[in-house]
């Protein structure tokens, strides 16, 4: 056995003598089990031997994934991946009592909302659903370890485990059993009909489904057999949905498309990646537009640019930046709304007008509103009038509106430090 799961076997075995909230395992042995499993997080300490080992099997997990959906992601892995982490992690916690105990999550769950709840509660409906979640663990269990080639599951174990089974759900209904005795007496004889995974591949296992679920709305991603995990009414869940909404709208349609090939007065070309001209907007829009997926992209531009790190949060922002302006080329109107151009005209504390063009002191952000809304028609003729190259004053134009915030931002996501210990 590796030193590596070895000490992650020790620890588990440590944190589930201790109940789920108590001190030595929320502050104590998770922290360290966090601390050897990822040991790119853990800062000021001195180098494990273990830690190489914890990082290739990690990277290992991660390339998987990569390979295997990254081209037909929209460039949100890194974002996605951190997500898997963060809630596989919170679900190892809720579950790691069940480690190697040869129970899924689905039982251990019923069997705890069972366990709590008073005798006087435990009717025969309580009693019905808490079997039928057995029964349901016991066909579950046999399907898994079915062999592939002869599709029997050895009946002499199938028997033990029905027996098994049917022995816990008619021991709890003794109201002189020890209900926790009971648990760890099927835990065990279930235990003796199942192979455990160590426990780098059980939480392997988690973060694989995890991942899943959280692309699944973007790839329509059924992930088997997987336990679902339960999404937190909070606003992380909300945010990630809300990106999701937000991604689909940047789709753009064949009118705007349009506009940005044509590009007449060059501010989609002029937008581009430091020290690369070549990768700017409207040739990643126009690739984007063809639905041609990140790899292609990357591929398209020399693989000069990393497509997942730069050039998609690069489109995203690029998209927002230019957001104002696409209502200019399609309707010749201002995109900002009428309470937004009553507090600029207003100005009631001057900030708009003091808002000035670099080198041209005279151009002011509240001027070129202004000048728009007395019915100059075009960009065009008003960097005339104002003897402006017209990229110039759009970019003024777009800059002042970011800087003031007069469009609708997407909400930041937070997102909690991932060794958080919390169960």
């Amino acid at each position: 056995m590796h030193e590596l799961d070895r000490l992650l076997q020790e620890l588990v075995s440590q944190a589930q003598l201790y109940p789920k909230n108590t001190d030595p395992r929320r502050r104590k042995i998770i922290p360290q089990l966090w601390d050897i499993m990822f040991p790119a997080s853990s800062l000021r300490r001195d180098k494990k031997p273990t830690d190489d080992e914890a990082k290739r099997r990690l990277a290992g997990i991660k390339k998987r994934c990569r390979d295997r959906y990254l081209a037909i992601l929209e460039g949100d892995f890194e974002e996605d991946w951190l997500d898997a982490l963060q809630n596989t992690q919170k679900e190892i916690l809720n579950n790691i009592n069940i480690f190697k105990k040869g129970v899924d999550a689905k039982l251990y769950q019923a069997w705890l909302k069972f366990n709590e709840t008073s005798p006087s509660q435990r009717t025969p409906e309580v009693y019905s659903e808490f079997n039928q979640e057995v029964e349901k663990f016991c066909c579950t269990f046999i399907q898994r370890r079915t062999n592939k080639k002869t599709q029997i599951y050895p009946l002499e174990k199938a028997q033990s485990l029905a027996q098994s089974c049917q022995n816990l759900c008619q021991s709890i209904q003794n109201s002189e059993v020890d209900l926790q005795q009971t648990w760890n007496t099927f835990c065990d004889e279930v235990q003796q009909l199942y192979q455990p995974l160590k426990f780098w591949n059980w939480f392997a296992r988690y973060l694989q489904f995890r991942f899943i679920d959280i692309i699944r709305p973007r790839l329509n991603v059924v992930s088997g057999d997987a336990p679902a995990a339960k999404q937190d009414d909070d606003s992380a869940s909300e945010t990630r949905f809300d990106r999701i909404q937000t991604k689909a709208n940047l789709r753009l349609s064949p009118e705007v498309i349009r506009i940005i090939d044509r590009d007449s007065d060059g501010i989609f070309t002029g937008k581009h990646i430091r020290n690369f001209t070549d990768v700017n907007f409207r040739a990643i829009a126009i690739l984007k537009y063809k639905q041609t997926s990140i790899k292609e992209i990357q591929e398209h531009f020399g693989n000069i640019v990393n497509a997942q790190t730069t050039i998609s949060p690069f489109y995203t922002r690029a998209c927002s930046y230019f957001k104002p302006i696409i209502p200019e080329y399609l309707e010749a109107k201002l995109a900002l709304s009428q309470s937004a151009i009553e507090q600029i005209v207003t100005d009631s504390e001057g900030k708009y007008n003091r808002r000035r063009m670099p080198d041209r002191p005279k151009i002011t952000f509240k001027g070129i509103i202004q000048s728009r809304l007395e019915g100059v028609q075009s960009w065009t003729i008003l960097a005339r009038q104002l003897q402006v190259n017209v990229t110039e004053l759009i970019y003024f134009y777009l800059d002042g509106i970011s800087y003031f915030q007069l469009m609708p931002k997407r909400q930041k996501r937070t997102r909690r430090n991932k060794n958080n210990t919390a169960e």
